[in-house]
């Protein structure tokens, strides 16, 4: 990127950060372009540059702290083993909770609520990418059933329970900042119904 890119890259993203703090604190409805050019210091002339309306500027917001997230979490599928993966996404999801506390917040109590009409398209776009997340866990069960590691089942029933026992620890975690779970606890939780005895 030249300069100018950089500078516009950049300018996008103080827009963006502004925006989250607001809606996070006033919601999407409770919250103006104007007040989103007063908290990130630019004209409301400039901000329409950027973005020509609220909702473009919400969909943007949504879609690349979704994306970050996928990437990150799709990054653990690189590890080798079965078990070292699983930990790997554990403490992924951990890290991202911890970073993107405010957009989670944002995007479950926001977003799920049918009070715009780009709920419909993000909610599918942000599908896709938890989909490709989900059938890649999938296949790490059936994997781990292959080789011995877990008890014979159905690796989708593994990874579903595995999805809703961590998800649901993790995010509790958001409410309730006194919860003190490690990842490696979850996963100690997790893999003592589903290991083989002998292992």
């Amino acid at each position: 990127m030249n300069r100018k890119e950089r500078e516009f890259q950049l300018r996008k993203k103080e827009i963006l950060e502004a925006a989250l703090r607001l809606f996070s604190r006033k919601g999407y409805a409770g919250t103006s372009m104007q007040e989103i050019a007063r908290e990130s210091e630019f004209a409301v002339g400039t901000l329409y540059k950027f973005f020509p309306t609220k909702r473009d500027l919400y969909r943007e917001l949504v879609l690349e702290r979704a994306w970050d997230i996928h990437e990150k979490l799709m990054s653990a599928f690189d590890q080798s083993g079965v078990i070292s993966l699983l930990k790997k996404i554990l403490e992924l999801k951990w890290q991202v909770i911890q970073k993107n506390r405010a957009f989670l917040k944002l995007y479950y109590s926001e977003l799920w609520e049918a009070r715009f009409g780009l709920q419909g398209t993000l909610i599918g776009e942000v599908k896709k990418m938890y989909d490709e997340y989900f059938e890649n866990l999938v296949m790490v069960f059936e994997r781990g059933i292959e080789e011995g590691i877990f008890k014979k089942g159905s690796s989708r029933l593994y990874a579903l329970v595995f999805e809703g026992m961590v998800n649901n620890i993790l995010f509790a975690s958001l409410e309730k900042c006194d919860l003190k779970v490690l990842p490696k606890e979850v996963l100690e939780v997790f893999l003592k119904s589903i290991l083989k005895e002998e292992l």
